[in-house]
């Protein structure tokens, strides 16, 4: 039982790495996001900045201009795999000692 736990554990913390790093390239196009289009001129103001978390949306700012949202799950999808990743290779390990 302990070696189904542990591949079932790699296998996602894999999963979880490859749709990381599919978000970290599509940034800050993401699926299921929308962003205001500001007209501005000259060097943006700032960089990627977090606002808040309403609802089920993200609220951010990928150049300090434009409001972006995204659906919650865009980025908890990847981040809950590693944790289920992370907490079956941790059992699998323990259970051998």
């Amino acid at each position: 039982m302990s070696g189904l736990t542990f591949q079932t554990g790699i296998t996602a913390l894999l999963l979880a790495t490859a749709t990381l790093l599919v978000v970290g390239a599509l940034f800050p196009a993401l699926p299921l996001t929308a962003c205001t289009e500001v007209g501005y001129a000259g060097a943006a103001p700032g960089g990627p900045a977090l606002y808040a978390l309403e609802g089920t949306e993200l609220v951010y700012t990928s150049d300090g201009v434009n409001e972006c949202s995204t659906h919650v799950a865009v980025p908890g999808v990847p981040v809950a795999l590693s944790l289920l990743g992370a907490v079956l290779v941790g059992v699998s390990l323990f259970r051998r000692e």
